[in-house]
């Protein structure tokens, strides 16, 4: 092979490599309180019944669940059936949105992207009195242990944001 060969072959495979691009959501999170709730006294949680029509499979809502409990836990807030403070209400949005990364021939340019919602609602006036909302990528080919990572990662970026910095 020539010169010219090797360098144009060199030069391809730098350029097609650099065109693999990942598909990034931005990780920031929208949240919300209301500034008259003393979050200090909030020591006991519950989940909410959930819609059926809520759009998260029963094995992803399990993992949402858990990384709920094990966020909440280490912020020394612990779940009660038992009257609690407030209850934690779980919602799921789906959308496909379409891509300008190349992600190999076999790839469609429309990746599906999901948003998890946090309603904390005050059992008594069944008011919201927190919220937290953030995005990720959603991939049906993702393994278990995968999934199970990016559903802590975005619980726990919600739940930063959980009790406010105010109160």
């Amino acid at each position: 092979m020539s010169g010219f060969k090797k360098i144009l072959v060199l030069g391809l495979v730098v350029i097609l490599s650099g065109c693999a691009a990942t598909i990034e959501i931005p990780k920031t999170v929208n949240w919300d309180y209301n500034v008259n709730v003393d979050f200090s006294n909030l020591r006991t949680y519950d989940l909410s019944a959930i819609p059926t029509t809520v759009g998260i499979e029963y094995l992803m809502m399990e993992r949402i669940k858990t990384a709920i409990h094990t966020v909440l836990q280490a912020k020394n807030v612990q779940r009660s059936t038992q009257n609690p403070d407030f209850l934690v209400q779980i919602y799921g949005v789906r959308s496909k949105i379409f891509t300008t990364a190349w992600r190999g021939f076999d790839s469609d340019l429309i990746v599906e992207k999901g948003k998890l919602i946090l309603q904390f609602v005050d059992p008594g006036t069944n008011r919201v009195i927190w919220w937290g909302e953030t995005r990720t990528i959603l991939d049906p080919n993702r393994n278990p242990t995968v999934e199970t990572q990016t559903v802590n990662d975005v619980v726990h970026r919600i739940l930063t944001k959980f009790p406010p910095v105010s109160s």
